[in-house]
């Protein structure tokens, strides 16, 4: 029996202004947030608090395939404030260059 397997892909980018002076163009991909469609996730993430939540969520669950696509300053900077295990906060240390 052939199987195929599907890999989560970004559905297109937004960009959110996080702080003044501050914009991040983020990848829109769907099952980070449970329940939002991907129509919905593009405006929804155009809000800070939501992006926030969305990039927190990715750092706790996502693959590295997957965190490549945000912009790594980004993912630096909510790094700390992640509730990560020890483990795989030193992982995305390592893969993200963060001292």
């Amino acid at each position: 029996m052939k199987r195929t397997v599907h890999f989560v892909r970004s559905e297109g980018t937004v960009s959110c202004t996080v702080a003044p002076g501050r914009t991040v163009r983020a990848p829109v991909i769907p099952g980070i947030l449970k329940h939002p469609s991907p129509q919905a996730l593009h405006r929804l993430l155009a809000h800070p608090a939501a992006l926030r939540k969305y990039t927190t969520l990715a750092l706790q669950k996502s693959a590295w395939p997957i965190l490549a696509q945000f912009p790594r300053d980004w993912l630096n900077a909510l790094l700390p404030s992640a509730n990560v295990r020890p483990a795989r906060r030193r992982a995305l240390e390592f893969l993200l260059g963060a001292h």
